[in-house]
């Protein structure tokens, strides 16, 4: 009777696991469904007045936007080298309404801390300090945020300065807790080797329930080969991906960049096209965004977003340089060309899923960076994701 009742347990204990499973793989494969994009459509525009002030601190230069779903707000990161305000992060509310961004209210500034506790000083030639925020994203399992800091690489007659840049995560506070090391060959030098000036880590996005982290290159390193330009479409940028817990790249893949899509009118370093956001749909693909600007081209810039997928991607880890081993980059379709709107596109920088709209679907919010210039606007836009 013992042996009976015992397989009687067995065989119903199979059948809950067996039905367990089901509605597992069931709701798996609606997480994943949920998780695609086939389209956006844009909603509206929001344009923040020139100069606002929050907290005794300049707004502009907001170069990262990440939305905190539990607390309906957002973090934005500056990428002011403490030269107006100290280095910093803002959370803000952004209302939407009929589909329309109705407002956005700053909530509190979060000041960036250094290894030491200390503030970041203002940036001065010569000194090797410098923060120049690119992008922030928020981790709602660890309540803390990660931040990649572009360093500088300036030589003059006068000095020379050198900030290494930085992948860091700090507490909700601003305070230092630990920087992700970064592999060979993706720091600055005085040789023409590793990162190029203003070309670090301009997107990053969490993905696999905050286990695996996404950064991008905005341009190529220098021992991967020339950066985009006028004509050139074989540029290659590397998109590194990192054990969170562990703190470890364990992969990196090619994206091949765009030609710059007008010839500059005068040369300038800042005629280029680099990916300056990256984000995750699901836990292999990427929505990747590509910024050109071309000095004298109407000074607007060209924002194309791609879609990306990096199952049986190439792994370019142990390539250390792509000019001589050439990969095999990662296949991109085009998801949306800001140009189709025909209206003026600053330089957006940030990008992240917002709130649900209406009708169900997902938000996607962009943020422009203004560089704290006067020719220049504050833009935020609202797209609507199609699944």
């Amino acid at each position: 009777m013992k042996n009976v009742t015992s397989k009687i347990i067995s065989f119903y204990f199979l059948l809950v696991v067996l039905f367990s499973s089901c509605a597992t793989t069931k709701n798996v494969a609606v997480k994943q469904k949920k998780a695609t994009i086939s389209s956006i459509k844009y909603l509206s525009e929001y344009i923040l007045p020139l100069n606002t002030t929050f907290k005794n601190t300049f707004v502009g230069g907001l170069s990262g936007i990440d939305y905190d779903v539990e607390n309906d707000q957002y973090y934005l990161i500056s990428d002011d080298p403490s030269q107006f305000s100290p280095a910093r992060i803002y959370t803000a509310k952004i209302a939407i309404k009929e589909n329309k961004i109705d407002s956005i209210n700053f909530k509190d500034v979060i000041f960036i801390s250094q290894a030491d506790g200390s503030q970041y000083p203002k940036y001065q030639y010569g000194k090797n300090s410098k923060a120049d925020g690119e992008s922030v994203r928020y981790d709602p399992s660890r309540k803390t945020l990660v931040w990649s800091n572009e360093g500088e690489r300036l030589y003059r007659p006068t000095d020379t300065t050198i900030v290494q840049p930085a992948l860091t995560l700090i507490s909700l506070a601003g305070k230092y807790l630990d920087t992700i090391p970064l592999p060979t060959g993706f720091l600055i030098t005085k040789q023409e080797y590793g990162v190029r000036k203003n070309a670090f880590f301009e997107g990053l996005t969490y993905a696999n329930q905050y286990k695996t982290l996404y950064a991008s290159l905005e341009e190529p390193l220098y021992q991967d080969g020339a950066p985009s330009s006028f004509q050139f479409d074989k540029a290659l940028i590397r998109i590194l991906k990192f054990n969170v817990d562990q703190k470890k790249n364990t992969a990196q893949y090619a994206y091949n960049l765009d030609a710059l899509p007008v010839k500059p009118a005068t040369e300038s370093d800042w005629n280029l096209n680099g990916v300056s956001e990256i984000l995750a749909v699901n836990n292999h693909t990427l929505l990747v965004m590509e910024r050109a600007w071309a000095k004298g081209r109407d000074d607007h810039s060209f924002v194309k977003l791609y879609l990306v997928d990096l199952d049986d991607a190439e792994n370019v880890i142990n390539n250390p340089s792509f000019i001589k081993n050439p990969p095999k980059p990662l296949k991109k379709k085009l998801l949306f060309n800001f140009d189709s709107l025909d209206m003026h596109i600053d330089n957006i920088e940030g990008i992240t899923f917002g709130p649900k709209l209406s009708n169900g679907h997902n938000s996607l919010v962009f943020c422009v960076d203004n560089n704290f210039g006067k020719t220049q606007i504050q833009q935020f836009f609202l797209f609507e994701v199609i699944p």
